[in-house]
C-alpha cells in the first residue's frame, strides 16, 4: 500500500489568520480582538501569526482557548 502524499488527510496544525477566518467565519478584526483580550492564542513564526488550530476549535467550542502561561 503507498503512502499518502505529505500532509494528505491530516487536520492542520495551525492556520494562517485568513485561513482562520475562512474555517471559522469570524473576521480578521474580530480575530485580533479575541487575541489581545487573551480569549485566543497567537503564535509567531518568523514573520508569520499563526492560530493553533487546538485554540480556534476550543474558542468556538465556547471553552478557554487561551489557557494561562506558567508562571503566571
Amino acid at each position: 500500500m503507498a503512502a499518502p502524499p505529505d500532509g494528505a488527510g491530516l487536520a492542520p496544525l495551525a492556520y494562517r489568520v485568513r485561513a482562520a477566518e475562512r474555517v471559522s467565519g469570524l473576521s480578521r478584526a474580530t480575530l485580533y480582538r479575541l487575541a489581545r483580550a487573551g480569549k485566543l492564542r497567537l503564535v509567531r513564526v518568523g514573520r508569520a501569526t499563526l492560530i493553533p488550530a487546538e485554540a480556534l476549535r476550543a474558542l468556538l467550542d465556547g471553552g478557554d482557548a487561551a489557557p494561562e502561561r506558567e508562571g503566571a
